[in-house]
């Protein structure tokens, strides 16, 4: 009888949500166990995910056409040669201790997710984070710092921009999931991290696939052969859209193995992510520290939009309001939010003796 009791809730809720799930086919929707539509083996088995990845890939050309003005030509070739460009020297060593001193003084909102024995600590860099931060600020407006990571996203509203430090071997946990190789999502996407230190092979350093951006039939292959078991993988991510390959994954696609990018400080790295990367395997108590960008544009907009800071601004007032949400949801449960506030001093302790990375 309790069983019967609840179908009549469910089953109008369901109908419901029929056309929000139809209507997300055209968006950055992914999730496969979250939407029945996408996650369908059958709409899948006759193409439903291949198309979407075809199409978006074919509208983000588009848009990386409109834009090549705005990124040199070595840039633009790096990133579609690799998936991802090294510019090396992007800023002097005098910039990075001059940011890594207002980094220092910081005391404003950090947040921080733990993931299996990884912390990633942030500070979002708004109007807020950045007041009285001179050279911070000159970062996040300078022109030759956010045209290329406008023209990898092929979005002209410029990325949300941290500055974030990912501390390795802080806790007794399982194994930190962002170091399995993955694909973010279906459809080009940016990160970028410019190193406020050396990233060294013991500090974990990013680590890419070459090349694995390309769509080439034995990526396609393997799409389609997910996307048929997408909605019953539950590994944690490949079910919500972030797709995890195993080496034998790798090595079916003809892929190379993967390479981490050792950097001196100053350096800066962009991304496509929906080429196959993870974080490298870093040795306990190492950190590294680093100024990140992240960008997702909507996959089917064949415009790259408008230049205009406030769209960004918009962006991160509503993400705070999330945050904030979360946290008095998670307060209400006596628990913590996956991204809780914690004091300042702990991800910017960065130069204290026996400070992990110091």
């Amino acid at each position: 009888m309790p069983k019967h009791s609840k179908s009549p809730a469910l089953f109008p809720r369901a109908l419901y949500m029929w056309p929000v799930w139809i209507i997300a086919l055209g968006t950055s929707g992914k999730s496969f166990a979250g939407n029945p539509v996408i996650g369908s083996r059958l709409l899948n088995t006759l193409g439903l995910h291949v198309l979407r990845v075809l199409i978006a890939r074919l509208v983000t050309w588009f848009r990386w056409l409109l834009l090549a003005p705005i990124a040199d030509r070595e840039t633009r070739r790096g990133l579609h040669r690799d998936g991802f460009v090294v510019l090396a020297e992007f800023i002097s060593q005098n910039q990075v201790d001059a940011l890594r001193r207002e980094v220092k003084n910081h005391t404003g909102e950090t947040r921080q997710m733990l993931q299996g024995n990884t912390a990633t600590q942030r500070i979002l860099l708004d109007a807020a984070a950045l007041r009285d931060k001179h050279h911070l600020t000159a970062l996040c407006q300078s022109r030759r710092f956010l045209r290329p990571l406008k023209y990898a996203a092929a979005k002209l509203s410029p990325p949300l921009l941290y500055v974030q430090r990912i501390r390795n071997g802080i806790r007794e946990a399982g194994a930190d999931p962002q170091k399995t190789m993955h694909a973010d999502t279906f459809h080009p996407t940016i990160k970028a991290w410019l190193f406020l230190e050396d990233v060294t092979p013991e500090k974990g350093p990013f680590t890419y696939v070459k090349g694995s951006h390309k769509l080439t039939a034995a990526r396609l292959r393997w799409e389609y052969a997910r996307s048929r078991i997408a909605a019953q993988t539950h590994d944690g991510y490949s079910e919500k859209g972030s797709f995890r390959a195993s080496t034998d994954d790798l090595t079916a696609m003809n892929l190379p193995a993967p390479a981490g990018v050792c950097a001196r400080a100053g350096t800066l790295v962009i991304a496509n992510t929906n080429g196959f990367h993870g974080r490298g395997q870093a040795e306990e108590d190492q950190s590294r520290l680093e100024v990140w960008a992240y960008s997702r544009p909507s996959p089917f907009n064949p415009l790259p939009g408008l230049p205009f800071h406030f769209i960004s601004t918009l962006q991160s007032a509503i993400l705070k309001a999330f945050w904030r949400g979360k946290d008095r949801t998670a307060a209400a449960r006596n628990s913590r939010a996956s991204w809780h506030l914690i004091d300042a001093s702990e991800m910017t302790d960065f130069d204290q003796p026996g400070a992990p990375g110091s």
